[in-house]
């Protein structure tokens, strides 16, 4: 049994300085405040081991002021300033050298922290005094995270792995038409993004708590309750659960599978320094909500027990927790991240939870208990704990670890450590990337009344709530259109930031010669004079993935894990891509510039439009058009060729065929339709029965409403369709009016986002259900999941548990049918009305 001071020891090591490190993995940075040192965490593939390095450079913490150096002389008062003095920064927005003052400090908190009133921050008009100080080290130092460094004496350097194989073949092709600078970063990024990965060793870990029935989830802040079990899943086989035993609690059946390792332990500390042993042989550790409980939770547990500080691996700050050993990944927050859910994922999951998760992505799903975790016998709650760190683990590991591979490729093109990649949303991944490129240019990074200064809006928004107009959308041509084929702009918003030289320096410059270059539909101009940097950088991604990894992946003879590897990259440039353009009016980005979004979209209307015009010249019906796609019915491959040069050589964008529909219904609303592909698959965008939180009741007719329409072959099979669909939905009417529908297919799911007691200022339905449950003694907590049935009881709702037929609200149900089926009726001739009218003889003889 290891002892608290053979772990403290063993830490020790593993976290000390090292000036001798083999070539590495650069997988974070942090800051140590008491050695006032930034410092790098570097993955050895060999030993399977991170490497700490703390800067030899003399590297300090710093802001600047446009303040004169004169007028600063009470700050040289400060004990914690070292330096103030001139530096000569470009000012981009009036593209100009300037001189800025620099103010250099002992300590990051000098210059901007939170809870220190004396912040410089706060004295004066500071610039670049909100980025993370181990962040300025990366920048400065132009470090890439996730490239290969060693260290040697002392100095860190650079190591270039071979490229993989046709490499250098495809990016001679991609980069024909290219020149600098553009041509510069589009090699630099393929060079840069098509580095080996190296597998991480890495271990899942799960945590369990006793808890009283009738309490709350334990709080992570008190750990007041024992820890009763952990469980630990390694990438390298190793599985173990670590169990407490009891007095009172049997062991009961054993379910662990073959390979599986159950410890026992009499005390807690002895539970805890035997996970602690084997935890330090994992550089990475991966939670579901590891920063906000288990992390937290085995940190003040230890400290109960009288663990010393120094034998526990795991260090805090306000948004996050981590090991001091290594690295630490809260899938909860990565798969919370909206551009990973719908861009990477395709919404294959909806719920946040472990359970929802697992079971969108592995077809997976939790263990499920019948009493409270704290009672259930010892070798249940291993085989529970156990079951959560598998899952945890993979969901790492699932489709050749694509979620890994994702994560490493957003830290090198947002050069940021994974741990913060795997936390923050896209706005910050970008915010990184234009800091460090602004590092490059040496370029002083704008505050926000410097953007602000470029103006607002020149249009009128359509949609409430939005600043500036939007997209552009052709009214759709409700019914059924046989042989349609669907042109899309490839990265539309990107192509357009690249080919018109959108950044926010460049909309609304300064030099008077370009205010004639007037964007279409605005009162805003763009410069000609100079390549901005949103454009160089967003520009040059795109065609990255557009022309070249695109194409490296259906290179012949690649291997599966090659072409695996190429897709991830791309979707990862996806991601990127589709917010780049978003961002620029997201109010809370770093570099939110009105003028640059407007733009943005102005021209996205602008080309959708001429495009539309256009294939109305050729003779093509248009039936539809949505932001960056157009509709178009039968179209004949000479009309289609010459809409694709054309758009190339009059807009600058590459138009391509997307998708071809054996037919698409339309109903009259934007963004709602249903098409069949020439296999018979389906497409449905916008129908309420696709969505996630409806009764089983109608997403079963839906899917069968859908089965019709995917045999229909040709216009001759719609009158058959028709009417076998309007008999489907006659007869689940029925159903529901006679209340034969079973309950479970009634129910709606809510996932509780905060404690019940937390819903203030309005209570929502699920949350009426969980109250109902929690008078009868069930605890409920964040991350359950509520199933509950809309009744014509006072409170209109009833968890499904406790509801019978007779309390069933048929009228309500009536409605979601009708919110479900009235867009795709709409398409298909029928109103949702005149089906309920041929049920009324029905009505009189069973009731309601």
């Amino acid at each position: 049994m290891p002892s608290a001071g053979d772990i403290a020891e063993r830490l020790k090591e593993l976290k000390a300085d090292s000036d001798n490190v083999p070539p590495s993995f650069l997988l974070g940075a942090g800051y140590d405040g008491e050695k006032r040192l930034a410092f790098l965490e570097l993955y050895d593939p060999q030993s399977k081991r991170i490497y700490h390095y703390y800067d030899k450079s003399g590297h300090k913490p710093y802001c600047y002021t446009k303040d004169p150096i004169e007028s600063l002389g009470w700050l040289r008062q400060r004990n914690d300033v070292v330096d103030i003095h001139t530096e000569e920064k470009m000012d981009l927005i009036n593209d100009r050298k300037i001189l800025v003052t620099k103010i250099v400090t002992s300590d990051p908190l000098a210059i901007g922290g939170a809870a220190n009133e004396r912040s410089i921050r706060n004295s004066i008009t500071a610039y670049e005094a909100d980025i993370k100080y181990y962040e300025n080290y990366l920048y400065d130092s132009q470090l890439q995270v996730g490239s290969y460094y060693s260290v040697r004496d002392g100095k860190v350097l650079p190591e270039v792995p071979e490229n993989l194989p046709g490499v250098e073949d495809a990016l001679r092709k991609s980069l024909e038409g290219s020149t600098p600078p553009l041509s510069d970063y589009i090699r630099s990024w393929a060079l840069l993004l098509t580095q080996p990965q190296p597998d991480l060793k890495r271990a899942a870990i799960d945590v369990e708590v006793y808890s009283p029935l009738e309490s709350r989830i334990p709080d992570p802040e008190k750990a007041e309750y024992q820890i009763i079990s952990v469980a630990l899943v390694g990438s390298d086989g190793k599985k173990v659960v670590y169990v407490l035993e009891r007095p009172g609690i049997e062991m009961g059946q054993d379910r662990l599978p073959p390979g599986v390792e159950k410890r026992l332990f009499k005390t807690e500390p002895e539970l805890l320094l035997s996970f602690y042993e084997d935890l330090l042989t994992y550089p990475v550790i991966v939670t579901f909500n590891g920063d906000d409980f288990d992390l937290p939770y085995l940190y003040q547990r230890s400290l109960n027990m009288q663990i010393p500080k120094e034998s526990i691996p795991i260090s805090r700050s306000l948004q996050m927790a981590s090991v001091h050993h290594g690295i630490h990944i809260d899938l909860y927050k990565a798969f919370n991240n909206k551009s990973v859910q719908v861009y990477a994922f395709s919404n294959k999951y909806t719920e946040h939870t472990l359970n929802g998760v697992a079971t969108g992505l592995l077809g997976r799903e939790k263990v499920e208990v019948g009493s409270a975790i704290g009672v259930l016998p010892l070798n249940e709650l291993a085989y529970y704990n156990y079951i959560d760190a598998d899952l945890t683990l993979e969901l790492t590991n699932f489709n050749n670890g694509v979620l890994m591979k994702l994560f490493i490729t957003v830290c090198r093109i947002s050069k940021m450590p994974l741990e913060d990649a795997s936390r923050l949303n896209v706005s910050n991944w970008i915010r990184s990337l234009m800091i460090f490129e602004h590092r490059r240019w040496n370029a002083l990074v704008p505050r926000r009344e410097d953007l602000e200064g470029k103006g607002g809006a020149s249009s009128e928004a359509i949609i409430k709530g939005k600043k500036y107009k939007g997209g552009f959308v052709v009214e759709p041509k409700p019914g059924v259109h046989f042989s349609v084929v669907v042109l899309d702009f490839a990265s539309l918003y990107p192509s357009l930031i690249k080919v018109y030289n959108l950044s926010y320096e460049t909309v609304r410059c300064t030099h008077e010669g370009c205010r004639s270059n007037i964007i279409p539909e605005t009162d805003h101009w763009v410069c000609k004079e100079r390549k901005g940097m949103t454009s160089l950088l967003i520009g040059s991604l795109r065609d990255v993935r557009v022309g070249y990894f695109k194409s490296l992946a259906k290179r012949p003879g690649l291997s599966k894990a090659d072409r695996e590897f190429y897709n991830v990259i791309s979707q990862a440039l996806k991601v990127y891509l589709n917010a780049s353009y978003g961002v620029m009016g997201y109010e809370n980005f770093a570099l939110y510039c009105l003028p640059v979004a407007e733009a943005t979209a102005a021209l996205g209307r602008y080309s959708i439009s001429r495009t539309i015009e256009k294939a109305k010249e050729l003779g093509v019906e248009v039936l539809y058009g949505d932001t960056d796609s157009v509709f178009l019915r039968a179209p004949s491959t000479e009309q289609l060729d010459a809409i694709l040069a054309w758009a190339r050589k009059e807009l600058g964008i590459d138009l391509e065929v997307d998708k071809v529909y054996r037919y698409a219904a339309f109903s009259s609303r934007k963004k709602n339709y249903a098409a069949v592909y020439p296999d018979g698959s389906l497409e449905i965008k916008g129908m309420t029965g696709k969505k996630s939180n409806v009764p089983v009741f109608i997403k079963k007719t839906f899917k069968d409403v859908m089965k019709v329409l995917a045999d229909v072959k040709n216009p001759e099979d719609f009158d058959v369709a028709r009417e076998n669909i309007r008999q489907m939905l006659r007869n689940t009417y029925l159903q529901l009016k006679r209340r034969e529908i079973p309950m479970e297919e009634l129910a709606f799911h809510v996932m509780m986002n905060k404690p019940v007691d937390k819903y203030f200022d309005t209570t929502p339905q699920h949350v009426k259900a969980a109250q109902l449950l929690q008078q009868r003694g069930k605890e409920i907590k964040p991350g359950d999941v509520i199933s509950f049935v809309k009744t014509s009881n006072g409170l209109g709702v009833k968890p499904v548990e406790l509801a019978k037929p007779e309390d069933i609200d048929v009228e309500k149900y009536v409605e979601y049918m009708r919110g479900t089926f009235d867009q795709l009726l709409d398409a298909l001739g029928y109103d949702f009305d005149e089906i309920l009218g041929a049920t009324r003889l029905e009505d009189f003889f069973f009731g309601s």
